[in-house]
């Protein structure tokens, strides 16, 4: 059986992926996207500060959209119900509100987003 694979790429770094296989039909998919575009399906390291001098603690950050997130975090149950969040390797600072807990799982509402700004710990 022949297949031939077709990537049409345009001037914005997206494309179309065609497969044609032996009879000539065709099946496309989804256009591929660029890789500086976030994969928000994958989990994120995240940082949870309570105030610009606290020490960080680490989170897992899954399921994330532009405006919410479920945050993973073992152990802590005296988690505030407003907070910073650093997500990891995409440079993003956020600040949280609790939506709702259950169990180790926390899902927060992103109140306030700024792109381009990645964790600097405090060497005072």
């Amino acid at each position: 059986m022949f297949t031939e694979i077709i990537l049409e790429m345009n001037d914005r770094g997206t494309g179309l992926l065609m497969i044609i296989g032996a009879a000539g039909t065709t099946n496309k998919r989804r256009p591929q996207s660029s890789r500086n575009q976030l994969n928000k399906r994958l989990p994120r390291v995240g940082r949870v500060l309570f105030s610009p001098e606290s020490a960080p603690v680490h989170c897992s950050v899954k399921n994330f959209s532009d405006d919410k997130a479920t945050l993973s975090m073992s152990g802590w149950m005296g988690l505030p119900s407003s907070f910073m969040l650093y997500i990891e390797p995409d440079s993003i600072k956020t600040n949280c509100r609790v939506i709702s807990r259950k169990g180790s799982n926390i899902q927060v509402e992103f109140t306030e987003v700024e792109q381009g700004v990645r964790y600097k710990a405090n060497t005072a």
